[in-house]
């Protein structure tokens, strides 16, 4: 899961940047499923350098050649970005140590909580109103987090946080998003996103080095591909069509990933998974319609 770090917009058909989101979806819940299946032979920090090492080398590579200079290096808020940085680095990891413990839907369900939990940040951090509504679309979709998790009922059990600080972690990355658009570069936001995470695991990861077969580098390299791809889909999307008409198709991505999990380890929804994830996409739904509501009648 990511966002968009710019507000230009070129206009292209709707169906079409409709069509992007939804691909995007697919690309980033098979990047998951990816990471997941890696993680079964390899430990998840190698899983979690190899997402993160190729994702910035495609990135680097692709700015490099298309902006012919170097400039995209260059932060004018380091800060900001490190913080930004950080929080999607906590998320990921936290979401793959929860892949590995709980089915792919499950945890991608719980970590959709996380477009809600931007309505309480950017309240509490950013000064917005959060009206009543808002805030009973956050206990809903809370709500069905715990229909999720089932505490209690040795199914999840405590591995359900793990997701849940990932939404947590991803609400601030997103609010970073949202802060940083009008103080940086969108290229350098883009970049720095998963470089900081690529330079700390490239530190840490020739302590876990092992062979890997030809199939896990390009397991490996096709995380990094599916990572970069979904999110110059992703963008480009946003570039081209108003963010109010495409924001409830992000949520593809929790289909697809049942889905992918589904095909590949054979993890079948639970009634009580597909129920909690309904509330939590009809409450990010919900957030995402009042706030178009008011900003159309605040123009």
């Amino acid at each position: 899961m990511t966002s968009p770090t710019d507000t230009h917009h070129t206009h292209i058909a709707p169906a079409l940047a409709i069509s992007m989101i939804i691909v995007t979806g697919a690309m980033l819940a098979g990047m998951d499923v990816t990471a997941k299946y890696l993680a079964l032979e390899l430990p998840v920090l190698v899983v979690l350098w190899a997402r993160y090492f190729f994702h910035t080398a495609i990135t680097f590579t692709v700015y490099a050649a298309k902006r012919r200079s170097f400039q995209f290096l260059r932060a004018r808020r380091p800060g900001l970005q490190l913080i930004r940085a950080a929080s999607l680095f906590g998320a990921t990891s936290f979401m793959y140590v929860a892949i590995t413990l709980m089915p792919l839907g499950d945890a991608a369900a719980i970590q959709f909580m996380a477009p809600v939990l931007v309505t309480l940040l950017s309240g509490l951090f950013l000064g917005e109103h959060v009206g009543p509504r808002r805030l009973i679309a956050v206990a809903v979709a809370f709500g069905g987090v715990v229909l999720v998790a089932r505490p209690g009922s040795d199914v999840l059990g405590w591995t359900a946080l793990l997701p849940m600080v990932t939404a947590v972690l991803l609400a601030i990355y997103m609010v970073m998003t949202r802060v940083i658009r009008t103080k940086d570069n969108p290229d350098s936001t883009t970049f720095y996103s998963t470089a900081v995470g690529a330079l700390i695991l490239s530190a840490i990861v020739p302590f876990y080095w092992q062979d890997f077969t030809p199939a896990q580098w390009g397991l490996m390299l096709t995380m990094g591909l599916a990572g970069a791809g979904g999110h110059f889909l992703l963008v480009k999307a946003f570039h081209s069509a108003e963010a109010s008409m495409l924001a409830p198709f992000t949520y593809s991505q929790v289909v697809a990933a049942i889905i992918w999990g589904f095909l590949v380890f054979g993890d079948v929804p639970s009634v009580w998974t597909t129920c909690g994830a309904t509330l939590i996409v009809g409450s990010g739904i919900y957030v995402w319609y009042r706030e178009t509501r008011l900003r159309r009648a605040a123009a």
